[in-house]
């Protein structure tokens, strides 16, 4: 079954490894996404993300966030035969037809455009189609969930920024996807009220079967879906499972599962998507790379999913999301 997957951070995985003068190949290595496990995992797409940490010491987050980008064109370059860049939504199509996988790119932490709506513009014409306001700390453009000594809460009173603002607009005007995961709760808010283009949150669960607070509550479900959003759903153990102890929590299908019955009863089978986070996630998982899909079908199916609903979810969902988005 084919796969549109929303989230993943193999582009800074890859960047770390060639600083450590360890490069590792697209092809094949030991990361969660390579070539030959997309390819096994029947992939239509992959979005990529350009992460970038802004408290990593002695790091430009631009030069950061650039380098990564680089590595996806030298990616989409090298094995053109096999894999090719989205810009527009005739890319799905064409490279579909000529049996390629689909790569997309994308930005997760917004602050590395350093609150220049010309950066941001530049991102765009370098392929950016998606980027999130944040990731886990404050920025020119909005604040994300809360980390006060490094445990994430909800932060209900600081959202978008002035900038913020005026980069929220820029995108919907340049059809640049705004995606609200890791954006607080006021921030999400923001987007819902000011915003006049469907929106997305990339990797994230449902906060009433995972209190995690990167997860949606259903209000929030709600919200999305009524302005044509889409959700992916996140593989990491600590957005799933609801153990009291975050070493505890699982990754399992089965778990997936749930949380895309959650969305369903909630917010429609139509907003639901799949948003790994592969190599940004680590710890015991039942799918634990890209080339395990077929196990979540299977799980989706004994959760009572149709198989018209699992390729929903799977692929066609995000498909319509971005053609009709981008």
């Amino acid at each position: 079954m084919k796969v549109f997957d929303l989230h993943c951070d193999t582009l800074s995985e890859l960047r770390y490894a060639e600083e450590a003068g360890q490069p590792k190949s697209f092809a094949e290595n030991d990361l969660q996404i390579d070539l030959k496990k997309l390819q096994k995992g029947d992939y239509m797409l992959q979005c990529f993300a350009a992460f970038v940490n802004l408290a990593r010491p002695g790091q430009d987050p631009l030069v950061a966030a650039l380098e990564e980008i680089d590595i996806f064109k030298r990616i989409m370059a090298k094995y053109s035969d096999f894999i090719a860049p989205v810009y527009q939504p005739e890319d799905l199509r064409k490279n579909a037809e000529a049996g390629k996988i689909s790569g997309m790119l994308t930005i997760e932490e917004g602050g590395c455009c350093k609150g220049s709506l010309g950066v941001l513009r530049l991102m765009h014409e370098l392929g950016v189609r998606m980027m999130t306001l944040t990731w886990n700390h404050e920025n020119e453009l909005a604040s994300p969930q809360r980390n006060p000594g490094g445990v994430l809460v909800p932060q209900t009173e600081k959202g978008l920024t002035g900038t913020g603002f005026a980069f929220l607009a820029e995108m919907e005007r340049l059809h640049m996807i705004v995606d609200v995961s890791h954006l607080s709760d006021k921030g999400f808010w923001d987007i819902v009220e000011h915003g006049t283009r469907p929106f997305a949150a990339s990797h994230s669960n449902c906060r009433a079967l995972a209190p995690h607070c990167r997860n949606l509550t259903d209000e929030m479900i709600r919200a999305l879906a009524n302005k044509g959003g889409l959700v992916g759903l996140n593989y990491c153990s600590g957005f799933l499972d609801n153990q009291p102890e975050e070493k505890l929590c699982r990754s399992t299908t089965a778990l997936m599962a749930k949380h895309a019955a959650h969305f369903k009863q909630v917010g429609g089978i139509e907003i639901i998507g799949l948003g790994s986070d592969f190599d940004g996630i680590g710890g015991k998982l039942e799918m634990d790379d890209c080339s395990k899909l077929p196990l979540l079908a299977d799980a989706l199916c004994r959760e009572g999913f149709t198989e018209d609903e699992v390729e929903a979810i799977f692929y066609r969902n995000a498909r319509r999301f971005f053609e009709e988005n981008l």
